[in-house]
């Protein structure tokens, strides 16, 4: 059971966002990764993701387990929907707080290698943390991050409504004027162990997450800024078919589509985002032509670009992995 305590302060600084938080959903798609549950809606994801995900990046189901206690330093909360400086963050938490955090998760015993090389906060370790963080966001949730934002924003618009659920029932009792002006209010929610989370005039911010399973979540230590992470429910069916779903290339751009360049970049895009400038150089093509071809593949709704700075970085959307997936 999670005991969650408000004082009056607290209810006018509880706040809901509408967006998903990309360091807790690569958190809870790591539980969900290890725990065989929700099969009808994550199966082929998690067959797909751990295909997908290299050998390095492995060292992430090691200290997310498959249920239990994560360390918190792995979801800092620093806004915005990339995970860059959410990993830059992780990466540049105090070794103090990263060893205490890692003796919680593996304990004094046996642990892997690794995690005592990065508890001292080797750089090499540090390293390796960072990039398996970054490629494991690109292959296992990037590409669906249009939909997983989608399905976040719609769940955080329909609490007030009629949906029920623990987000419904807390901002009903916000509703209340006799809530509100009491000095203390405490609100109990389903949990996976008993916990009191005292807001302390604080404030809760109340977030949307497509990985979290039945319950909501939110960090081990009380110390940290008060979140609730809430579970935005999902249709009995693989979301990635609902991700794939959309208007598909028309007949003139599928006429043009097919040739062994444009399959090549597909390929390419298959295990991580590349900027037009790495896919000239891996395909042996010029940068015109390799964002001529990036170009005919974003029309047809396969590829999706974005600008960083002075580059442009392209990724498979998930219709462009779900075209990839059934042609093989």
């Amino acid at each position: 059971m999670l005991r969650i305590h408000f004082s009056s302060q607290d209810w006018e600084r509880l706040r809901v966002v509408s967006k998903p938080d990309p360091m807790w959903e690569i958190v809870l798609s790591l539980y969900m990764l290890g725990a065989a549950s929700d099969e009808l809606v994550f199966g082929q994801w998690r067959q797909r993701a751990l295909a997908r995900i290299p050998p390095e990046s492995r060292i992430l189901l090691d200290v997310v387990p498959s249920q239990g206690y994560s360390p918190d330093f792995l979801s800092p909360l620093v806004g915005g929907e990339d995970p860059r400086d959410g990993i830059d963050a992780v990466l540049n938490t105090p070794r103090q707080r990263v060893a205490e955090e890692l003796d919680l998760r593996f304990g004094k015993g046996l642990r892997p290698p690794w995690a005592d090389a990065l508890a001292r906060k080797d750089g090499a370790a540090v390293r390796t943390l960072g990039r398996s963080m970054r490629t494991y966001f690109d292959v296992a949730l990037r590409p669906y991050w249009g939909y997983i934002s989608q399905i976040a924003e719609r769940g955080a618009t329909s609490i007030g409504g009629a949906a029920e659920g623990p987000v419904s029932a807390i901002l009903r009792l916000k509703d209340q004027p006799s809530v509100r002006r009491a000095p203390r209010t405490t609100v109990e929610l389903a949990y996976g162990n008993d916990q009191d989370l005292d807001l302390r005039g604080r404030g809760l911010v109340l977030i949307p997450a497509f990985f979290c399973a039945i319950n909501p979540v939110t960090f081990h230590d009380p110390s940290l800024p008060p979140v609730l992470l809430y579970p935005v429910g999902h249709k009995p069916v693989s979301f990635l078919t609902r991700a794939a779903q959309g208007t598909g290339p028309t007949e003139e751009v599928l006429r043009r589509l097919f040739g062994r360049t444009r399959a090549s970049v597909l390929r390419t895009l298959s295990d991580r985002i590349r900027t037009t400038g790495e896919l000239a150089r891996t395909l042996g093509i010029s940068m015109a032509s390799a964002s001529e071809h990036a170009s005919l593949l974003r029309a047809a709704g396969l590829v999706a670009s974005e600008r960083y700075g002075n580059t442009v970085r392209h990724r498979l959307t998930p219709l462009g992995l779900e075209f990839l997936y059934q042609s093989r």
